[in-house]
């Protein structure tokens, strides 16, 4: 895992959306909504798909996103919205049990226009933040001032399959859960 500076992650980012969408003018969510970085792909399911963050602020930043393009959650129907609110908790759950960071953060961003770091297409960001100091302030948090965290293929995979290995059983309580998959948990640093 690397940090870049703001300006180093807009450059590979740009390198990462040419290659993902074989230089069109595609949408990378819709893109990855398809899984076609599949080495990102911590869930894939009807109702949506959970993938690690190539560009994330933090070490384990989560990106649930829309199975279809849409630029608001109110052009998703409410079971639509629900199930992708259910993927974040399932996130969330799978993020303490593997990273125990003293928080989770989860939020709905995107612009209504093309940015070079955010896209309009609906989803929302799972984002565990380790600190307690000013860098747990979500300012911080939901930006690029303060880095952006990115990883070699081989740690982005072991990432994923760990995350994987501590999603939630469909209908386990979290005390089931974390009973039935002991294990010794990893933490980021």
């Amino acid at each position: 895992m690397q940090e870049l500076t703001k300006e180093e992650a807009l450059t590979a980012l740009a390198l990462h959306k040419a290659t993902l969408l074989q230089h069109s003018e595609e949408c990378v969510m819709c893109a990855l909504s398809e899984q076609r970085d599949r080495d990102l792909v911590v869930q894939g399911a009807r109702v949506g798909t959970v993938v690690l963050d190539r560009f994330g602020s933090r070490a384990g930043h989560l990106l649930v996103i829309a199975p279809r393009h849409v630029e608001r959650a109110t052009e998703l129907s409410f079971e639509e919205y629900a199930s992708l609110q259910r993927l974040v908790y399932d996130a969330c759950r799978a993020l303490e049990r593997l990273l125990q960071p003293k928080r989770v953060f989860v939020a709905a961003l995107g612009a209504s226009s093309p940015r070079p770091m955010t896209f309009s297409h609906f989803h929302l960001h799972v984002v565990p933040v380790l600190e307690d100091d000013e860098r747990a302030r979500p300012a911080q948090i939901f930006s690029w001032t303060e880095g952006v965290v990115t990883y070699e293929p081989e740690q982005a995979r072991d990432l994923v399959r760990q995350l994987k290995s501590a999603w939630p059983v469909e209908g386990a309580s979290p005390q089931e859960h974390q009973a039935r998959n002991a294990c010794s948990c990893v933490r980021s640093t």
